[in-house]
C-alpha cells in the first residue's frame, strides 16, 4: 500500500515513518512538513491513505483532509495527532482511525490492518484516485489530459456540444434542471423542438465521453442531468484548492507559492467566450492577480526587482490586457535604469489598448511617462 505522511514537527514525522517501516507492507511515498507540498504530491501519483497531523501552523489538517476527500472520496485518512478533541470532527469526515500521540506501536498495528482491509474496498473505486482519469483543462481552453499525454482538443460534433459540456462541467455535481439547458441554449423555441435537439447534443456529448475514455458521466435525475466527475480532475479547482492551502509567504514557502502561480494558463475558459462563465472568470482572475501581486510585493520589499521584473512578465503574458502590469513594470524598468525596456512597455500598452478597446492609457499613467521622459 502506498501511503504519505503529513507533520510540521521533524521528530514526529520521521518516528512515524520508522514505525511503519518496522510493521512493513507500505510503500512511504514522502514525508512532508509542508500541507501544500503534501497537496500536490496525492494530485500527482495515486495512493492508498494519508497518515496527517492536524494542528500544524497555517492549515488546519481537517481542513487539508476535506480538501483530499473533495478530490479522491476514497482516500484513507488517518489522523495522527496530540489532541482528542477533534476525534467527533475527523469522524464525521469518515477517517479511518484517529491516532493520539505519543505512538504506541501496538495500536499504530491495529490501524495498519484496519487499512489493509480497506485495501479491497478501495481496489473497487480506484478509478477515483487514478491519473489515469486524466485531468480536464478549463484554464484558458477546454481539453482534456491523459497520463503521460499532451493536453488535447476534444472533437465534439457541434460547437453547442462544446458548450453545453461545458456548461455542465461548471455545475459538476448539481444537477441541471433541462428547463435551464434549454432557456439557456434554445430560448424562444418551440419547447417539443428543443427538448429534441437536447437530448440529440447529450447524445452527441455522451459519444464523445465514451470515444475517449473519460471516466466522467452524464446521469439523468429529477428533470435533468448530472455530471460526475468519478475521479476525474480539473484544473481550475486544483488551482483554487492550492491557492487557498498555501502557507504564509515567506522565504520558505517561496517555492511553494511560484509552483501555484505557474498552475494559472489562462482565464477561465477565456477561449470560448461563454457569457455565462464571464462571472466565474471575473473571481477567478481577481485571485490570481491579488495572489501575484503578493509576490510581486514579496520581491519589491526584499529589492529583488530583477525576479520580480521577471515574475509581472510571466503574468502579462498570461493575461495581456491588464493596463496594470505594464505600469508596474515600466516603474520597475525605471528603477533599475532600463531606459528601453520603460519604452516598450509604453508603446506596448498604448498598442493593446487601441487594440483591444480602442482606448488610451490611463491619464496617470501618461503623466507618470511624460515625468519619468523629462527626467531621464
Amino acid at each position: 500500500m502506498k501511503v504519505i505522511i503529513v507533520d510540521d514537527e521533524p521528530l514526529a514525522l520521521r518516528h512515524l515513518a520508522q514505525e511503519l517501516e518496522r510493521i512493513g507492507g507500505l510503500n512511504i511515498l514522502g514525508q512532508y512538513r509542508n500541507p501544500q507540498l503534501a497537496l500536490e504530491r496525492i494530485t500527482q501519483e495515486p495512493m492508498d491513505a494519508v497518515f496527517l497531523d492536524i494542528q500544524m501552523p497555517g492549515v488546519n489538517g481537517i481542513e487539508l483532509a476535506e480538501r483530499i476527500l473533495q478530490l479522491y472520496p476514497h482516500m484513507a485518512i488517518v489522523f495522527v495527532t496530540a489532541y482528542d478533541e477533534y476525534v467527533i470532527k475527523a469522524f464525521e469526515l469518515n477517517a479511518l482511525d484517529y491516532i493520539l500521540k505519543p505512538i504506541q506501536h501496538e495500536r499504530l498495528q491495529k490501524t495498519i490492518q484496519r487499512l489493509g482491509k480497506q485495501a479491497p474496498l478501495e481496489a473497487v473505486a480506484a478509478r477515483n484516485a487514478d491519473p489515469e482519469n486524466g485531468l480536464i483543462h478549463s484554464l484558458r481552453s477546454l481539453q482534456l489530459e491523459l497520463a503521460g499525454q499532451k493536453p488535447l482538443t476534444l472533437r465534439w460534433k457541434t460547437v453547442k456540444a462544446q458548450e453545453i459540456f461545458a456548461f455542465l462541467l461548471h455545475h459538476r455535481g448539481t444537477v441541471v434542471k433541462k428547463q435551464v439547458l434549454l432557456d439557456q441554449f434554445w430560448p424562444g423555441i418551440d419547447w417539443k423542438k428543443g427538448i429534441t435537439q437536447l437530448y440529440t447534443t447529450v447524445y452527441q456529448i455522451r459519444k464523445v465521453i465514451n470515444e475517449e475514455k473519460m471516466s466522467v458521466q452524464i446521469v439523468n435525475c429529477d428533470e435533468g442531468y448530472l455530471l460526475e466527475m468519478n475521479g476525474t480532475r480539473l484544473d481550475v479547482q486544483e488551482w483554487e484548492a492550492n491557492l487557498n492551502t498555501a502557507p504564509p509567504l515567506d522565504p520558505e514557502t517561496l517555492d511553494v507559492h511560484l509552483s501555484v502561480l505557474q498552475q494559472y494558463r489562462g482565464d477561465y475558459l477565456s477561449d470560448h467566450h461563454y457569457l455565462w462563465a464571464e462571472t466565474e472568470r471575473i473571481r477567478l482572475r481577481g485571485k490570481f492577480l491579488q495572489h501575484a501581486h503578493d509576490i510581486f510585493r514579496f520581491f519589491v520589499e526584499r529589492n529583488q526587482l530583477t525576479q520580480a521584473v521577471s515574475h509581472y512578465l510571466h503574468v502579462q503574458k498570461i493575461l495581456p490586457s491588464e493596463e496594470a502590469l505594464y505600469y508596474e513594470l515600466m516603474r520597475l524598468y525605471a528603477k533599475l535604469g532600463d531606459r528601453f525596456s520603460v519604452e516598450k512597455q509604453y508603446d506596448l500598452l498604448v498598442s493593446m489598448l487601441r487594440t483591444e478597446f480602442d482606448a488610451q492609457a490611463h491619464p496617470a499613467v501618461q503623466a507618470w511617462f511624460a515625468q519619468w521622459k523629462q527626467k531621464s
